[in-house]
């Protein structure tokens, strides 16, 4: 899988982030981790919608438009979950629950990716 730095301002904000493209791995998602860094996640390309079903901790979603601006961001989602709908998202960047608000992303954000 490919690593991501992911900026904001050209700022990093995250130094390690999984790039989730296929199918198997958007699907796989981080379903069956018992942790993530809180520095890292996970970018899930194509995607407008999330679950968190055989979650074992509570996840951030921020969801991107295709220019990379936040659309929305769903905090502390608990396992087992649902998510709604984000008709204008097209990728979902999943972060330790709590860090989206912790290193400030709010939507109208622009966020950058590099490959690692």
């Amino acid at each position: 899988m490919k690593r991501l730095t992911v900026y904001k301002n050209d700022v990093i904000i995250l130094k390690d982030v999984g790039l989730a493209k296929s199918y198997f791995s958007r699907l796989k998602g981080l379903m069956f981790k018992k942790e993530m860094p809180e520095d890292s996640g996970l970018l899930i390309v194509p995607c407008n919608e999330i679950h968190t079903f055989c979650m074992k901790f509570a996840i951030d979603a921020v969801y991107l438009d295709k220019n990379d601006c936040i659309v929305f961001i769903e905090e502390a989602i608990a396992p087992g979950k649902i998510c709604k709908l984000q008709r204008k998202a097209k990728k979902v960047l999943e972060l330790c629950p709590n860090v989206s608000s912790k290193i400030g992303l709010a939507p109208g954000d622009k966020l950058t990716f590099e490959i690692n």
